[in-house]
């Protein structure tokens, strides 16, 4: 196999065996004086298999270039760890791409060598009658769990029966499953099935705890991974410094000297000083008040300062003045000149794909938001939303989803998550929040911080308010644009594709969309 793609060209990919020379390789580009890089490659790498250690080592270890580390990329798995450990994981945004199993789409009621898959006390740190404890807080939320999967099933389709649903089938009007036949028929049934059985996991994921296993993949940099590995260490989590070496053991190989750095003495300064930081609060902890709203919008920019400030750098950024002037000109404008523009703005986007100028990134809002933990997951992975958080707790109550209202499942349903608080306050005594937290399961309540700027709210308010979204995101979504509509109502209207409506088997249009695709991948392929 060739080297490079190709030897003539100005873009090329890289295709050396190893990464770490791919990354040595890459990072000549800052000193070398040939214009071609496969020169550099025959002159200085061929033949030579220790060149990029070598490079990494003279580099990064004895001048601390860490730019370099990030020319170097690895993809890694991280299988049967808690939901605990992924969500601190996940909190390192830059330079990582996770993909982690969703508890939505897969189902939770089987056991695997007769244990349900929740982390076991030995692993989470827990002996003598606190491990009982925490086993049979877990198990009885898996039973229940596994007890209420046909039960929520049947439920769904009574209170959903699919002869109640239209279907829009190519470009026709909706239409009712008695007036469709053959393959149509079949593409309705089937979404209409995976919308129900989507319905029923995003209501019984409410039982699942924190320690509950799951599985996730990661691609990124080597300078990220050294951060992912200096995060985990700084942990008081026996689980998390586990991963940490884990992770080191498997990269070390790959890209050796470069991933020795987040066990160096330089990487345990800061190891130890993360830990500090984390742990630094003079503030004793007195109140925990249950009665908090969803979203609380807790700082923002003057209204007219926020429309001045933003649309002055789009004239910046479009024209020959400065900044200074170019914000001065819009605020010379009237204030019908003003919405003029946002609306002339707003009517280039077509759809949500369609991107807010980045001059909306100027524009910032701190939300406190407080959600049950099962909906917190999906928040996370929007990336440039800065979330801070505190570890989960008993303290802010649970929500109760639609299934487990109705009186026959409700007795139990409390049952449980009283079980859960009183287990988590045991825990919590002998070892501490961070680990008694492992008990806790999705439904209980959890604020975080969230600071994000007007571009970002824009996508995640589009985003997860479209109907296949997660029902209590979608929630969040629709309040975070009624309070930029309420502070900031002339930016406000760039938001067009927030979706309000009521949907209660939100994943069936695009289930079923799904289902036509395949339909046709399967009729091409037989042609």
């Amino acid at each position: 196999m060739s080297d490079f793609s190709n030897e003539d060209k100005d873009v090329f990919l890289v295709k050396l065996n190893r990464m770490i020379d791919r990354g040595a390789l890459l990072s000549r580009y800052s000193r070398a004086a040939s214009l071609d890089i496969r020169e550099v490659y025959r002159k200085e790498f061929q033949g030579n298999e220790g060149k990029g250690k070598d490079f990494y080592r003279r580099i990064f270890l004895e001048y601390g270039d860490e730019s370099i580390a990030e020319l170097v990329t690895a993809q890694i798995a991280v299988q049967n760890v808690s939901n605990v450990i992924t969500k601190l994981m996940e909190e390192l945004r830059v330079g990582l791409s996770y993909l982690e199993k969703s508890s939505r789409y897969v189902r939770y009621d089987k056991r695997v060598n007769d244990h349900y898959l929740y982390l076991n006390p030995e692993s989470a740190g827990f002996d003598g009658k606190y491990a009982d404890m925490y086993r049979d807080t877990c198990d009885e939320l898996f039973e229940l769990y596994s007890k209420n999967y046909e039960k929520s099933l049947h439920f769904f389709k009574l209170k959903y029966p699919i002869d109640s649903i239209k279907f829009s089938e190519r470009n026709e009007d909706a239409v009712f499953i008695e007036d469709l036949s053959g393959k149509d028929r079949e593409s309705a049934e089937k979404s209409y099935n995976s919308s129900i059985r989507a319905r029923v996991l995003d209501d019984l994921r409410y039982l699942l705890p924190a320690s509950t296993l799951t599985n996730m993949g990661i691609s990124g940099n080597g300078r990220a991974f050294i951060s992912l590995i200096q995060k985990l260490n700084s942990s008081s989590l026996p689980e998390a410094k586990r991963v940490a070496n884990a992770i080191y053991d498997e990269l070390e190989p790959e890209l050796p000297e470069l991933i020795d750095s987040a066990i160096s003495s330089h990487g345990e300064d800061l190891v130890k000083y993360k830990a500090q930081l984390d742990a630094y609060c003079p503030i004793e902890y007195t109140n925990f008040p249950k009665d908090v709203h969803l979203v609380e919008l807790i700082e923002h920019e003057e209204r007219n300062f926020a429309l001045r400030k933003s649309l002055g750098i789009i004239v910046f950024a479009n024209g020959q003045e400065d900044l200074v002037s170019s914000i001065r000109r819009i605020g010379e404008m009237s204030a019908e000149e003003q919405i003029n523009y946002v609306k002339g703005l707003a009517d280039l986007r077509r759809n949500r794909r369609h991107k807010l100028h980045r001059a909306f990134e100027s524009v910032s809002y701190l939300f406190q938001i407080t959600t049950n933990y099962g909906a917190f997951r999906d928040m996370q992975r929007h990336r440039f939303v800065s979330i801070n958080r505190q570890p989960l707790s008993n303290r802010f109550g649970f929500d109760t989803p639609e299934f487990f209202m109705e009186a026959e499942q409700n007795k139990e349903y409390l049952r449980v998550m009283k079980m859960a608080s009183e287990t988590y306050d045991e825990l919590d005594r002998k070892y501490g929040s961070g680990m008694a937290q492992y008990c806790i399961p999705y439904a209980y309540r959890y604020p975080v911080s969230a600071y994000m700027n007007l571009r970002e709210a824009s996508f995640f308010c589009e985003l997860r308010s479209t109907p296949q979204a997660h029902p209590d995101l979608r929630k969040i979504a629709i309040s975070i644009h009624d309070e930029i509509r309420r502070v900031h109502p002339e930016l406000a209207i760039l938001l067009k594709f927030v979706d309000n409506g009521d949907y209660s088997l939100g994943r069936l249009k695009s289930e079923h969309r799904k289902e036509k695709k395949l339909r046709g991948l399967k009729d091409g392929n037989k042609q």
